[in-house]
């Protein structure tokens, strides 16, 4: 037995207990549904995927609660979309409604149900743009049923990696700032990216390398770029400013302002490219020179310029400090200087710099500087001879200067040859000694031109030709050729001739060649160390001719091209398996030993390559503008067949019957067969007969037995138990031609009790009333029966 004290214990941890459920029932009873969510409202899903949506239940007191099994799931349309538990599957494209059911509340998942995308293409791998250009990419997708949409940019979803870069509307890039983007295309399950440059530049430039500034002082600079093509643009309030150190200097849109004492260098960034600027604050003084850059010419009367150079100070005016400055000259052969007066000695380039209480600033000097220097009617090479009118030659050197004139400077010029006993040159005449060679250079306004001069020696050696063919105990004739500028002389008897095959071809030291047994060689000519080579073939065709010359082919189809080469006597052979076969696009079709074979849709040009001769076969494959059929709509009666042909039309205008060749369906064996255009009605009602041919296709409607009405010869009938009437059943069709249709016909009695039927044949069994329906080709009509007490 159980002690007084425990059992007392737990007769209160009972009543406890109770209680507490008590409660739990009470709280349970007054919580009440107040709405269902659904995850989603809206999907979209290709044909045969499936996507997921959840349903959550929000009650009374604000709680929360997953119900997804707990939902009743439906479907508005199941042919085009299916759910369980909320998983929703793509069934045929279409439009759909998907409803989720709980405790009273309901909501609704609208689905759009599209073709499976297998492939999907752009018309660009990237796209360059400026500032502001649209361009447009061109998407074509590709369905699992091999149809295509050259419009898919329309329906994609577009995104970009950076906004600021590059923005897409319905494949329209359009450039925002300079950068580099990633376009990102998505139909369906398939993806396609196209990178994007815009504003890429080649170089950017800034007007000034240094600056120095006051306190609390501006100067601008400016920044250009310098695209691929050449051109250029003013592109400072588009960079990307930056400052190593704002507190000293900083910078907005190339205006540079100085707030500290100190240095700092201000970088400009546009695209990829950047250049700086090194700034100079200083709270002492500012240096300054009113001309950064001065250019001379020898030919003009003044040679000289005046430099002014101004100190700043913060709490005074500006001071001309141009005779106290210590002024230098890099280089005192080109120009010189004394207190700011700059004096042109000769051609070329120095730096005159002024300093002054610590400061320093710069001119360049160029004089008669040459931008470019170009020798008229000289490239890289000028042949020369010993004799004749080419022993001398006269040149001119022409110069154009960085501010944008030319002049002839032959006379200023320098001239020099490399080895004058070869070629002497003076003031651009040129007099040719002795076979060699020589270099000459051509010195003006800091650069310099060079040429080589070949006297007497060829500017490389040819055979006449690049290949020959030659009959079996026949001859021909190879020629080496020296090449002299625009000139050439034949030099066959210098070289040295040998053959790789002197089974096949021999070759005399003067160049003939002797064809000897049918095959293929190298006649090789060696001379002043270079070697020359020619390939020979003997006794090979001297005509070549497919049976066809233009080829259209289905995918997986082959076809046999029959090669005829004519040798050098007019005999015929055929040579189709010893030819050498190409396809300039093995994608869409290619070759072996003349069978041709169809890959994908595309045109392509196979090659035929025998005994030096050359045949092209243009190849079609799946090149079909459309496919026509016979007759676009039929209508038969069981048992009938009629035939179709489908004709296919090229896309160089012609046509063809493919009949036999396309590929024939129907999407219901019951109602009709179907084999190489062959239609046979199998049963009454509806079908559509498919014929595909390479990507196309064609669809023709099809009625088996199409009823008028369906008539009985009785309508009603009185009969005594045991009696039996045979009632007939006329079909008349939609051409108003008519048939006992008795026998095939579906029989059937409301109440086999009464009266029961068979083919026609009715037969009363007790007393009452029924209805009998006959039913044929999806029409019915009905014949009443009353039976009498015997």
């Amino acid at each position: 037995m159980l002690k007084p004290r425990l059992t007392k214990y737990m007769v209160m941890m009972l009543v406890l207990m109770l209680s507490i459920s008590n409660v739990g029932l009470a709280a349970a009873a007054d919580k009440e549904l107040s709405k269902i969510v659904v995850s989603k409202n809206e999907m979209s899903l290709e044909v045969g995927d499936s996507g997921s949506v959840t349903v959550t239940g929000v009650y009374s007191d604000n709680t929360s609660a997953n119900v997804t099994i707990s939902t009743t799931w439906s479907s508005e349309d199941t042919s085009i979309a299916t759910v369980y538990n909320g998983a929703i599957t793509a069934k045929k494209e279409g439009k759909a409604t998907i409803t989720a059911a709980y405790q009273g509340q309901s909501q609704t998942v609208q689905v759009k149900v599209t073709k499976k995308v297998k492939a999907l293409s752009k018309n660009v791998q990237s796209l360059d743009l400026r500032t502001g250009d649209t361009k447009e990419i061109i998407l074509t997708a590709t369905y699992s049923d091999n149809e295509t949409n050259n419009a898919a940019a329309n329906t994609a979803e577009w995104s970009t990696s950076d906004e600021k870069v590059a923005t897409v509307v319905n494949g329209k890039v359009t450039g925002q700032s300079a950068g580099t983007a990633v376009i990102t295309a998505k139909v369906g399950s398939q993806s396609v990216t196209v990178d994007v440059n815009v504003e890429v530049v080649k170089r950017v430039d800034v007007d000034k390398q240094q600056v120095n500034l006051l306190l609390n002082k501006s100067e601008s600079v400016k920044v250009t770029a310098t695209y691929p093509d050449g051109t250029t643009k003013d592109v400072t309030d588009l960079a990307e400013w930056t400052s190593s150190n704002e507190k000293v200097a900083d910078v907005l849109k190339g205006e540079i302002t100085g707030y500290s004492a100190g240095s700092a260098k201000i970088t400009a960034k546009y695209g990829t490219k950047s250049v700086s600027v090194d700034v100079d604050v200083d709270l002492t003084s500012k240096l300054s020179v009113e001309k950064q850059s001065i250019f001379f010419r020898l030919s003009e009367t003044t040679k000289t310029a005046n430099v002014v150079v101004t100190a700043s100070y913060p709490n005074s005016s500006d001071v001309n400090v141009t005779d106290q400055a210590t002024w230098t000259s890099s280089n005192e052969k080109v120009a010189t200087v004394f207190k700011g007066q700059i004096t042109a000695i000769s051609a070329g380039s120095t730096t005159i710099k002024a300093t002054y209480s610590g400061k320093t600033v710069e001119i360049a000097v160029d004089v008669d500087t040459a931008r470019y220097l170009d020798i008229k009617d000289v490239n890289d090479k000028l042949a020369m001879s010993v004799t004749g009118d080419n022993k001398s030659k006269t040149l001119v050197a022409n110069a154009e200067y960085i501010d944008g004139s030319t002049e002839v400077v032959t006379s200023k010029a320098t001239w020099t040859s490399s080895n004058a006993d070869v070629v002497y040159v003076s003031n651009g005449d040129l007099i040719a000694y002795k076979s060699g060679t020589a270099t000459i250079s051509v010195t003006y306004g800091g650069k310099t031109a060079k040429f080589t001069v070949n006297v007497d020696v060829p500017d490389k050696y040819e055979m006449d030709k690049k290949k020959a063919s030659v009959a079996v105990g026949g001859t021909t004739s190879a020629k080496v050729l020296a090449l002299y500028g625009e000139t050439s002389k034949d030099v066959s008897e210098d070289a040295t001739w040998s053959s790789s095959s002197d089974k096949i071809a021999e070759v005399d030291s003067k160049g003939v060649i002797t064809g000897v047994a049918t095959g293929k060689a190298t006649i090789t000519a060696k001379i002043e160390g270079k070697t020359l080579t020619l390939p020979i073939e003997v006794g090979m065709a001297s005509g070549l001719e497919a049976d066809v010359n233009f080829v259209v082919l289905s995918a997986k189809e082959t076809q046999t091209i029959l090669l005829t080469g004519t040798d050098e006597d007019g005999n015929t052979l055929d040579v189709t398996s010893e030819a050498t076969w190409k396809s300039s696009n093995a994608r869409v079709a290619d070759v072996k030993k003349g069978v041709i074979t169809g890959n994908s849709s595309g045109k392509a040009n196979i090659t035929a390559e025998y005994g030096s001769k050359k045949v092209t076969i243009q190849v079609e494959v799946d090149v079909i503008t459309r496919i026509e059929a016979s007759e676009p709509v039929l209508s038969l009666k069981s048992g009938d067949t009629a035939d179709l042909t489908v004709t296919a039309f090229l896309s160089d205008g012609s046509e063809r019957d493919v009949t036999d060749k396309a590929e024939w369906k129907t999407n219901s064996y019951k109602v009709a067969q179907v084999t190489k255009g062959k239609v046979k009605a199998t049963g009454s009602g509806k079908a559509k007969i498919t014929a595909k041919y390479g990507s196309k296709s064609v669809t023709i409607a099809l009625d088996v037995d199409t009823l008028k009405y369906l008539q009985t010869d009785k309508v009603t009938l009185t009969m005594k138990p045991g009696e039996k009437v045979t009632v007939a059943a006329t079909a008349t069709y939609a051409d108003g031609s008519e048939a006992n249709v008795s026998k095939p016909a579906l029989w059937k009695s409301s109440r086999i009790a009464t009266a029961s039927v068979k083919d026609g044949v009715i037969q009363a069994n007790g007393k009452g009333k029924a209805t009998i329906t006959v039913t044929f080709a999806g029409v019915k009509t009905k014949v009443t029966v009353v039976v009498e007490a015997k």
